[in-house]
């Protein structure tokens, strides 16, 4: 029977960090379920110690009922390490930006080469990965976990107890996110920290398992266990945990000293315990610095204070908080802090602050408020510890995700007719729905046993590995036939000639009017694809749309019982490194405003570009960035030019043309809200691509778009007054409850697009294509 793999820099129960209790604790509990457990680790004792030295033995030994793998640390350049750990470490936080390095690719490399490293670990990554069927990594940034990930990806687990700190923003780190197979998370801040960092492209291999917290109910609770201090009849705060700088504590200090020059009287006290080399005690301020304290004073403190404080802006889960919850104790936390904030707010369990007056006003608040209050605010923080803090319920989680892989199940379709299905389209473009949605169903076809080929009459040269040039004779008569329909082209008489099954894939076509003052030659060619969809219906007994609005269309043309097939919008295109240059240069505090969609004016740029011209009296540090194909010396494009010029916003516009993937995502990654103006929308794909990067949609109600949308984002109905239009933009860019109101409403909608949601639909359109009679 294979084995779960636990692969952590240094392992042992009596480790005190958090990362190395959570590696230690899913071993013990996972083996004690009758999981078999190996442990990866190297020789080296802990955090603390010479992370170039063995301090225990290589080799296995038996521990509990798992077992625990030792091998040799390689040998380091420990002061280049630490002059570049400086650097890192000395970088203020306005500086870290996502998608930016912190330091130049040179550099991150000798981070990593010069971490905790062990090469004989990593060989056995290599020569025995066979006899597991799990791995997982924790935490994220050291040597045996950056270098060891890649090596297992297809089974790697990554629980990376992820900070907002300067190491998590290195390429490094974003490729071992990008390659695993499931990240783990302890909490939902935690997670929502690394989709901001890397993408949306990690959603859907996500998972928040939680973290057991430990309360061992023998201990004192009496504050006659603590020598040092007479507590036990006074009214304090609580500070448990490393007190130094990187866990705010300095500030949590001066809060407190201000509150007590504020309010001379008060007897409130501010009590610290925790590992720590500054001392932090004030007696004249009522602040007592207790130090390192035993398990049994911890307790005492935990059962005896009013209220456990947090300042720390850099956590992925803080145990303490638990512990206080389980005390039935509230809790403060730091505002920015998306891990600690989140739980506090989502549990009712205490009160979030940012700014020293805003902690000032909530230590007056606690100093005020009655026992039955502070009770009622620890007890909504116990219930929630109950159901996210209790390792039984934790570790039930972690064996649903690493049970062993079942056999793979053959997805071709039993009792199949057809040998073949193909497809035939216009145009294969790079970055265009349709061609990307034709790749998705041909991945689908081969996947389920048919032989399946893209062809098209143009192919872009970015395109040319994923499709073939069209040939009348490229396809057998006794194939099935998928014709994607969008515009007019020639392949219409080969589709309507097909003897074989086929059915036709409508995507709407842009009515012609809209081209009549720009391109005629083009509006005829629009034309004369409307004219052939209702040429098709004769020879198409099936057919589908993206949308319902394009059924209705199908419908009106005379096709029989047309069904919808909805366009795939997944965020796992998204895995890869976004443009770090773009990302800096668009996260300058300037608010982005974004349409993404061909230049085109059905798309109505225009309109857009007169409701920036209202905005940006509202809100004047905004840009209006128009992301799209432009055809060369198209009319519509220069009618834009002098829009924006004659609106004086030469400076605020930017129209960046067709743009790579990697580009895209930096677009996206840094926008504020997508403005759509478009009139004419068969799906419009660029809309749920923005829910995955959790930017408000603000959209004219019009063709497509409200069924898109449904109860996502906001629709405004008229263009008559685009100050009205500008006001709401700006309100869905500012107004913090609004945007989060609107970004849940997305998450919801945009699972509709998920493959998983489109595959029986394809799957029973495959079935009556294969029952289709000629």
């Amino acid at each position: 029977m294979k084995s779960i793999a636990i692969v952590t820099p240094w392992f042992g129960k009596e480790l005190t960090g958090g990362a190395e209790q959570t590696a230690w604790q899913l071993a013990n509990r996972l083996s004690a379920r009758g999981h078999p457990v190996e442990v990866l680790t190297t020789c080296c004792k802990s955090f603390l110690e010479n992370w170039a030295k063995n301090h225990h033995r290589s080799g296995v030994k038996k521990e509990n009922d798992f077992v625990i793998r030792r091998f040799p640390v390689d040998k380091r350049n420990q002061a280049l390490f630490d002059q570049i750990n400086g650097h890192l470490l000395s970088l203020p936080s306005h500086k870290l930006k996502p998608g930016l390095r912190p330091v130049h690719s040179g550099l991150s490399k000798m981070f990593v080469n010069e971490n905790i490293n062990s090469s004989a670990l990593l060989d056995f990554l290599k020569r025995r990965n066979k006899d597991y069927h799990s791995f997982v990594f924790i935490p994220y940034l050291y040597g045996p976990i950056i270098k060891g990930l890649p090596i297992v990806a297809d089974r790697a687990y990554l629980l990376p107890c992820l900070h907002d700190e300067a190491y998590a923003y290195l390429n490094e780190v974003g490729n071992i996110f990008y390659k695993a197979k499931n990240i783990l998370f302890n909490s939902e801040g935690e997670m929502a920290l690394a989709q901001s960092l890397y993408g949306p492209g990690i959603t859907l291999k996500s998972e928040i398992t939680g973290l057991g917290i430990e309360i061992d109910n023998k201990l004192s609770v009496s504050m006659d266990c603590i020598q040092s201090i007479k507590l036990s009849d006074k009214r304090f705060i609580l500070y448990l945990g490393r007190r130094d700088s990187t866990k705010n504590v300095e500030f949590l200090v001066e809060v407190f000293i201000r509150y007590k020059q504020q309010n001379p009287e008060t007897k409130l006290m501010f009590v610290l315990a925790g590992p720590g080399k500054t001392s932090f005690h004030r007696s004249e301020a009522n602040v007592i610095d207790l130090g390192l304290v035993k398990a049994d004073e911890k307790n005492a403190l935990l059962a005896n204070c009013l209220a456990l404080v947090q300042p720390s802006k850099h956590e992925s889960y803080s145990r303490v908080i638990m512990e206080a919850w389980f005390h039935g104790k509230p809790a403060v936390a730091h505002q920015a802090c998306l891990a600690t904030a989140n739980i506090v707010g989502k549990s009712n369990g205490g009160w979030l602050a940012e700014t020293q007056q805003e902690w000032i006003q909530i230590v007056s608040h606690i100093d005020a408020l009655d026992v039955d209050t502070l009770n009622e605010k620890g007890n909504n923080g116990k219930h929630f510890a109950g159901e996210y803090a209790v390792w039984d319920r934790v570790i039930d989680h972690y064996e649903k995700i690493l049970k062993p892989p079942e056999p793979e199940i053959n997805r071709s379709i039993v009792g199949k007719k057809l040998k073949e299905i193909h497809q035939i389209l216009p145009t294969l473009a790079y970055g265009d729905a349709i061609s990307n949605q034709g790749i998705a169903i041909r991945d689908y076809l081969r996947g389920s046993g048919f032989s399946s080929d893209i062809y098209a009459e143009h192919i872009d040269d970015q395109m040319a590995h994923e499709g073939t040039p069209f040939r009348k004779r490229s396809i057998s008569k006794h194939a099935g036939v998928l014709y994607h329909h969008s515009i007019g082209s020639e392949l219409t008489e080969f589709a309507i000639d097909h003897p074989g099954p086929k059915c036709l894939v409508y995507h709407n076509i842009t009515p012609d009017r809209f081209y009549v003052s720009y391109r005629k030659d083009f509006a005829e060619i629009l034309r004369k694809g409307r004219e052939d969809l209702n040429r098709l219906a004769a020879y198409f007994r099936l057919s589908v749309g993206d949308s319902s609005f394009n059924i209705l269309e199908l419908q009106r043309a005379g096709f029989q019982q047309p069904s919808v097939l909805p366009i795939i919008v997944s965020p796992e295109k998204w895995i890869h490194d976004v443009n770090g240059n773009l990302m800096n240069n668009l996260q300058d505090h300037v608010t982005n405003l974004l349409f993404v969609g061909r230049i085109s004016p059905n798309k109505c740029q225009h309109d857009l570009i007169k409701g920036f011209y209202e905005y940006i009296r509202l809100d004047s540090v905004v840009r209006l960035i128009l992301v799209g194909y432009i055809e060369q010396n198209d009319p519509y494009y220069e009618f834009l030019r002098d829009t924006i010029r004659n609106h004086g916003l030469d400076q605020h516009v930017i129209l960046t043309g067709n743009v790579s993937e990697s580009d895209l995502q930096a677009y996206y990654q840094t926008a504020h809200l997508i403005w759509s103006m478009s009139e004419h929308e068969g799906f419009c794909v660029p809309l749920i691509e923005a829910m995955w990067f959790d930017v408000p949609v603000l959209a004219f109600k019009s063709t497509a778009v409200p069924e898109t949308l449904k109860t996502a984002g906001i629709l405004f109905k008229s263009k008559e007054d685009l100050k009205a239009v500008a006001a709401l933009a700006k309100l869905m860019v500012h107004d913090k409850p609004l945007r989060k109101m609107v970004i849940e409403a997305q998450r919801k909608r945009r699972s509709d697009f998920l493959p998983e949601r489109i595959w029986p639909l394809l799957s029973e359109l495959i079935s009556r294509i294969e029952s289709y009679q000629t």
